[in-house]
């Protein structure tokens, strides 16, 4: 990717107010010559004034009625997707398949519709849609929370965007407090955090860490060089699909 064409390009961000969503927006905002960088979300992400915001713009939907809101997703090139929630965040089980995939998938669709092909004979959107998942994910899975998120792995990669990239980070080091703390990750950071990173465990990444691979891999980092040949698959749809494990997350962080 030339300089020149991605100071032309505009990166919009899904759940920006969440962990890893607000970790990728600084860092885009930060790192990134993206001359726009665009958040769609239910309420406008609060960041600090060391963060540059003058190419941020946010524009609040509401995920219920997506129809009205189809020009906010329109004209992007690059689409970070961090939404998700928790079954006990969201209030049950239906509630929370909703918004972890209703929300997500729903989005997807209207973005690859308003962002359609450019060139004739092609019948894939240009997006290169960037998703958060989880490791573990697997649609056959007995669990909802895994079975949900490679639920949406499988339909996203089939609704027609020219690259899927995938990330399947395991357990969460944050950098900032949730509002409603997770017993895992609070276990994982006073227990399991220092054996992860002594033993090179690979199974939990720090959200920073998340953000700054899913960059890497949308400006094609040199270190993605034979690593995407190795784990790039073509779906039914014919978007090039690609699996990022928390072994490659740290890999490209190093």
């Amino acid at each position: 990717m030339s300089e020149t064409n991605e100071t032309m390009r505009i990166a919009l961000v899904m759940g920006a107010t969440g962990a890893v969503g607000k970790a990728v927006l600084k860092d885009l905002l930060l790192n990134s010559t993206y001359a726009k960088v665009v958040i769609v979300g239910r309420r406008a992400a609060e960041l600090s004034n060391d963060i540059p915001q003058e190419k941020l713009v946010q524009k609040t939907v509401d995920f219920e009625n997506l129809e009205q809101h189809r020009e906010a997703f329109r004209g992007v090139n690059d689409v970070y997707c961090c939404l998700g929630t928790t079954r006990a965040d969201a209030g049950g089980a239906a509630q929370f398949k909703k918004i972890d995939q209703g929300y997500v998938v729903n989005s997807a669709k209207i973005i690859a519709e308003e962002n359609p092909a450019k060139t004739q004979g092609e019948t894939v959107s240009p997006i290169h849609f960037l998703y958060c998942s989880s490791a573990s994910a697997n649609k056959n899975s007995l669990f909802l929370y895994i079975q949900t998120k490679g639920e949406t792995e499988d339909r996203l990669s089939n609704l027609g965007f020219q690259r899927v990239s995938i990330f399947r980070p395991g357990l969460l080091e944050l950098e900032e407090p949730r509002s409603r703390p997770r017993f895992a990750e609070t276990i994982f950071a006073t227990i399991f955090s220092p054996i992860n990173r002594t033993l090179g465990l690979h199974m939990a990444a720090q959200v920073g860490a998340v953000a700054r691979a899913m960059r890497k891999v949308a400006n094609d980092d040199p270190k993605l060089q034979g690593l995407i040949d190795k784990k790039k698959a073509t779906s039914e749809s014919g978007s090039q699909v690609t699996i990022y494990s928390n072994k490659d997350i740290d890999m490209l962080n190093e």
